[in-house]
């Protein structure tokens, strides 16, 4: 979503951008995150294409069913540590998630905490069909080109959609 917003008399391209929040146990695949990803755009009809990175519990960036996921896509992984996610306000509320990492919902707050101050939660937790993965969407706080990588260019979401790893 680009919207042109003044700035000190010129205008200037405005980014919100989407952050998705990927949870992901050991036996988590490409395709549970494919399912999950289409099922969260069904939820964000003309947003999804927004998307500028995907936010996981420190640890698991490099789980070999992330990358192959987004193996056509680019987007960047950002890998967040648990102390930021505690005092995200998650939507979910997993006692067994809360017990391990202080959080209701590793996909929703490491989406929040991602996406900065001010992000609102857009998807709530999505679990896949064999639980081996979970999904959210938080949105950015707009801002003249702000977004987390705004300038990482287009396709992210169109490379996912179009089943790049389905």
């Amino acid at each position: 979503m680009t919207a042109l917003q003044p700035q000190g008399g010129i205008a200037a391209p405005v980014h919100a951008c989407l952050v998705v929040g990927v949870g992901l146990r050991a036996q988590a695949t490409p395709a549970a995150l494919q399912a999950l990803w289409l099922r969260a755009q069904a939820l964000l009809p003309g947003q999804a294409d927004c998307f500028c990175a995907v936010a996981v519990l420190q640890g698991k960036a490099t789980h070999p069913a992330l990358a192959d996921w987004l193996g056509l896509a680019s987007a960047p992984v950002l890998a967040v540590p648990v102390e930021p996610m505690r005092h995200q306000p998650v939507v979910t509320q997993s006692p067994r998630l809360q017990a391990r990492y202080g959080t209701g919902s590793v996909a929703e707050a490491a989406a929040l905490a991602a996406a900065g101050p001010q992000a609102q939660l857009l998807v709530p937790r999505l679990v896949a069909e064999d639980g081996s993965a979970t999904l959210a969407v938080a949105r950015r706080r707009p801002g003249p080109l702000d977004c987390c990588v705004a300038a990482a260019g287009s396709g992210r979401a169109a490379a996912l959609t179009q089943g790049a790893t389905a």
